[in-house]
């Protein structure tokens, strides 16, 4: 236990001590600095420090000197500025913290330097509780220079990171245009599976349509002779025709529908294009409406007298809506 007491208390008394010796000598520096009569004082005792030069090009060909010392005799060149290096000690350890002693004026500053090196390198305690320490304490990290070898290195990852960003970017975009393709492809042939159903069921709805037309024809029976039983029917179409004939009102009211169906085919197949036509016809449901007395012939086993067809009338031709 007596060596980590012993170690705080060296470095309590080091914390205490660094920032009075620096405050010092920045306050003398500062005095000596500004106050011609303590210049003119204390000039015989000041030490010359070494010169402290400097020179940063900056763009269009001048020149940026930092120089301090005596040095007054030196030329000038054109486009250059001179600015003052710091005078204090406190300012240039700010500056300067390197362990070299060439780069230091005294001996005195190298051996600050060398300890705050120390301080900072064990944590710098008590730094933030001493005005002006926490600045002196930071240590500027070192940048590592790299040889010519770990740059070609490290040029080359980079590359080859550029490179497999640029293939996963470059497969992703692929997979994406296939997915799409793909989708595409699938629609597509979902709409022609579903245009080639529809093709064949209206086909076969044609068929049979077709089929029964000519199986209505032959069951049909003869228009009968007007006389008792017999009604005048005039039926009227969606397109606005008129169908006509004579019915028996024992007769059924199927019949009343298959003379329909037999007239609309015929006159379908009469027209310019009478495959569109029958087709339509093949899809087309319907009542038969009568207006007076209001009647719905639904019951197509029925007969006409017990629908309520006892005299002639009018019928309509009413279309079922499939919605």
């Amino acid at each position: 236990q007596g060596l980590p007491r012993a170690t705080f208390v060296v470095a309590t008394l080091f914390c205490l001590f660094l920032p009075c010796l620096l405050s010092i000598h920045h306050d003398v520096a500062s005095c000596y600095r500004m106050s011609p009569a303590c210049g003119a004082a204390a000039a015989p005792m000041t030490h010359k420090l070494p010169i402290l030069r400097s020179t940063v090009r900056v763009s269009g060909g001048g020149a940026l000197r930092l120089r301090g010392g005596d040095d007054e005799g030196e030329e000038e060149n054109e486009g250059e500025v001179e600015a003052e290096v710091p005078t204090t000690m406190f300012e240039r350890l700010k500056i300067n913290q390197s362990t070299n002693p060439a780069d230091h004026p005294s001996t005195l500053e190298w051996g600050l330097a060398v300890a705050l090196s120390i301080y900072a390198a064990v944590g710098a305690p008590f730094a933030a509780y001493i005005p002006g320490l926490c600045d002196l304490a930071q240590r500027k990290p070192k940048e590592k220079k790299l040889s010519p070898e770990e740059v070609a290195r490290l040029e080359r990852e980079a590359l080859r990171k550029e490179q497999d960003e640029e293939f996963a970017q470059a497969m992703m975009e692929d997979k994406i245009k296939a997915a799409e393709k793909k989708k595409k492809q699938e629609a597509a042939e979902a709409e022609a599976r579903a245009k080639k159903e529809e093709a064949e069921k209206k086909s076969s709805a044609v068929e049979n349509y077709t089929k029964g037309i000519k199986a209505k024809k032959e069951a049909m029976e003869k228009e009968p002779a007007a006389g008792d039983g017999v009604v005048m029917l005039r039926i009227r179409c969606p397109d606005g025709t008129q169908l006509t004939r004579k019915f028996k009102t024992d007769g059924s009211v199927g019949s009343l529908y298959d003379f329909v169906d037999v007239s609309r085919h015929d006159k379908a197949q009469n027209t310019a294009d009478p495959s569109i036509h029958i087709a339509e016809l093949a899809e087309f449901e319907y009542n038969l409406v009568s207006t007076m007395p209001k009647l719905v012939l639904s019951d197509r086993a029925a007969s006409l007298s017990s629908a309520g067809i006892t005299t002639s009338c009018a019928l309509v031709v009413q279309p079922i809506s499939k919605d």
